[in-house]
């Protein structure tokens, strides 16, 4: 067993036909030639994309490496959870062209169906926006899956979906069953379940170069959407302390933004109570541990086994993605039983 640190790992870029470049941009990152890198997962521990550590003794093992052999120091008290990779998976995405409608499956479906891969709740916080950009979110009305249906097959879905422009800085939570599509122009960071599996509601009726459709997977996104989720807006943060956000409390993950100015120069962080995962959005970041400085679009692993830790600066914004505080349950109240009276 190793004594844990803070752990980079290396960003995996995916491509896509609706991927660009805006990752070596907004970012400032060198990315290999080519013009559709759509994805960079930039913490994973999906069996697509296994992130690699970048620093300290455990460099060049997996993230599953170090999840299978230290498992209760990275995760701490969330080391007894059915976990089978580690749980937190971050990424950065650029919508260069218009994404499918798509939808992702709770826990339930996925066990119901026996399926290889994981439930997936998502959230959003959109980082750059061309203005005009649109993203689909949920539907403009209450519905039903016999009308989505419906209006897959009059091929009128398009008439259904709740599409608007969103803002810099806005977060959305996508819980498990929430139709979406990201339209061109707009570049986000996601935090998610550890899970690759969607299906393609729609896709917009594109065909490719051969005048071939993509693949779609009506009957399972169908089955998977959850009509209760139809309206969808952004999230109004909370505010828990001076430059820090609570961005979304779910069951299946939170997530923060710290924001550091002269004023508010440090946040400090209990990671006892659970891993975390920052990622840098803004400015630069000293995190004790790490000998780099971290730069705009950098992400690192906070173990459990760090405690209280104290991050430094003057102007970075942080996204801050943890798993939710477990509840000790009460101890049952005992009572003596009485004597009786003689």
């Amino acid at each position: 067993m190793s004594k844990l640190y803070p752990l980079r790992v290396t960003p995996i870029y995916k491509t896509a036909i609706w991927g660009g470049r805006k990752i070596a941009e907004f970012l400032n990152r060198e990315l290999p030639e080519g013009n559709h890198y759509a994805e960079s997962w930039d913490v994973s521990n999906h069996p697509a994309g296994q992130s690699v550590i970048s620093n300290g003794p455990l460099k060049g093992q997996l993230l599953q490496d170090v999840f299978e052999s230290d498992r209760t120091a990275l995760l701490g008290p969330h080391a007894g959870e059915n976990f089978t990779r580690f749980p937190l998976m971050v990424k950065f995405l650029d919508a260069n062209k218009q994404l499918s409608v798509q939808v992702h499956p709770n826990e339930e479906y996925v066990a119901k169906n026996e399926l290889s891969d994981a439930a997936k709740a998502e959230a959003w916080v959109i980082l750059d926006v061309i203005p005009g950009s649109q993203i689909s979110l949920g539907f403009n009305q209450p519905v039903t899956p016999k009308k989505v249906a419906g209006a897959l097959e009059a091929d009128t879905l398009e008439e259904l979906l709740f599409s608007f422009e969103p803002a810099p800085g806005e977060c959305y939570f996508l819980p498990p069953g929430t139709v979406h599509s990201l339209g061109a122009g707009i570049f986000l960071y996601e935090v998610q379940q550890c899970s690759n599996l969607t299906f393609r509601l729609y896709d917009w009726n594109r065909t490719d170069e051969y005048g071939r459709r993509r693949e779609l997977h009506e009957k399972e996104a169908l089955e998977t959407l959850c009509p209760e989720n139809w309206h969808s807006r952004p999230i109004v943060p909370e505010q828990v302390d001076t430059g820090r956000e609570l961005l979304i409390n779910a069951a299946q993950f939170c997530l923060e933004r710290l924001t550091f100015t002269p004023e508010t120069p440090k946040h400090k962080l209990d990671c006892a109570k659970s891993c975390r995962v920052l990622t840098v959005i803004a400015g630069t970041l000293r995190v004790p541990g790490l000998e780099e400085v971290l730069q705009k679009g950098d992400s690192v692993i906070l173990p459990s086994e760090l405690g209280r830790v104290t991050l430094k600066s003057t102007d970075a914004v942080v996204l801050d993605a943890f798993l939710p505080q477990k509840k000790r349950r009460a101890k049952p109240r005992t009572t003596k039983p009485r004597r009786k009276k003689p």
